[in-house]
Parts: C-alpha cells; structure tokens; sequence
C-alpha cells in the first residue's frame, strides 16, 4: 500500500520573505500589515542611525518615528528602481537635518551606541585595519580607540556623515551616493578625506593642509 503525505525526514517549505521593496509596494497599495514588517525590519537600524546624531532620547524617538510616518504616507511614491534601505535612510538624514536647523544643536556622535550587531566592533575593526591606523599595542589600541572616536565627531558633516554609514551601518558607496543626493565620486572623496584627515590628526601621516569636502 502507498503511503501518502509527508515523511519525517521531508521538512515544510517556508514561505519566501517578501523582499523590502515588494513591502512597500503592498503598502502603496493599502496593505497596513506590510507597513508593520517595514517597521520592524528597520526601525532599530534607523532609530542607532538617527541617535548617533541627536543627543536627546525623546528627540530621537520622535524623529524615528516621524520617518516613518513618512515612509507609509510615501509609499506610493516610492521609486521602485532604487533601493528601498537607501529610501529610507536618505528620509532619516533629512529629518536629522530638518532638527538640527529646527533646533540649532550641533551634530554628535554617541559612537558606543550599538549598530548592526550588538557592540559595533566588528564594522569598527575592519575600517581601522583596512586604513592600516590600528596600533599593534593592545594598551594603547584602546586609547587610539577613545582618541578616533572623539575626532571623528570632529570631522565636517558631510564626511562624518558618509564614514558613519559606511562603517557603522555598512551600506556601499552607491547606496551613500543616493542617500547624500550625491555623485559617488562625491563620496569617495569625502571619505578619503576623512580617513586622511584621521590619520593627520592621530599622527599616522603628515599634515597636507588639505581638509576636502
């Protein structure tokens, strides 16, 4: 006799994950579930993004959520050519901009505050290795470790801009250059500069006199 139905060792096929930009496309059509898989897949990484650059806990909150308010009021206005992370990252940084010209505070950066995994090293590590500044004494790697992240809130905003979200948020040139409104020839430079400027001020290289974009 045939056996019928499925064997133990036969496992379930899940349902494929609706990708983020067919989200916002059920949300454009008046799916209000979609809206709440948008929010939960994001909104940790927009609310370290945004906290990164506001000091005040209530502030950052309010604009967490006041961007997304603005993806569900937008989505119908959603480019489906482009990437929906940048979207909603480039929304993020003109509400950041929106408060800082509100409220005249100068921009800031709690580099401590996870983002992406739960302590951040990992991205941290990699760009100080890949710019061959990490020094090899232990002691004082922790001390250049301090020294880096009170310059980097140094650094002019829009370079600062472009090295938290490469190295913190780990998002490609190419995704910068949409969410800065700018060429990738921009961004590449403005990090360039950046690291370059880093390495002057912690001593690495010799100053050029050259602070870039």
């Amino acid at each position: 006799m045939a056996k019928t139905g499925t064997t133990s060792g036969e496992k379930r096929k899940q349902p494929r994950r609706p990708t983020d930009e067919e989200l916002v496309g059920q949300l454009a059509a008046g799916d209000r579930s979609a809206f709440d898989q948008v929010f939960e897949r994001y909104h940790r990484q927009i609310y370290n993004f945004i906290s990164k650059q506001v000091g005040e806990r209530e502030s950052v909150e309010d604009l967490a959520q006041e961007v997304f308010m603005r993806v569900f009021k937008s989505a119908k206005n959603f480019d489906v050519t482009k990437k929906f992370s940048s979207w909603v990252y480039k929304i993020a940084l003109n509400e950041v901009k929106r408060y800082w010209k509100r409220t005249g505070a100068r921009q800031t950066y709690s580099l401590n505050a996870p983002v992406g995994d739960d302590s951040g090293e990992a991205e941290r590590a990699d760009f100080l290795k890949d710019q061959r500044i990490v020094p090899a004494d232990a002691t004082e790697s922790d001390i250049f470790s301090r020294n880096l992240r009170t310059l980097i809130d140094q650094l002019p905003d829009k370079q600062r801009t472009v090295v938290l979200l490469k190295v913190y948020h780990e998002l490609t040139f190419e995704e910068i250059s949409e969410i800065c409104d700018c060429p990738l020839s921009t961004v590449l430079s403005r990090m360039r500069y950046a690291v370059n400027k880093l390495r002057r001020w912690l001593g690495v290289e010799e100053d050029e006199g050259n602070d870039g974009l």
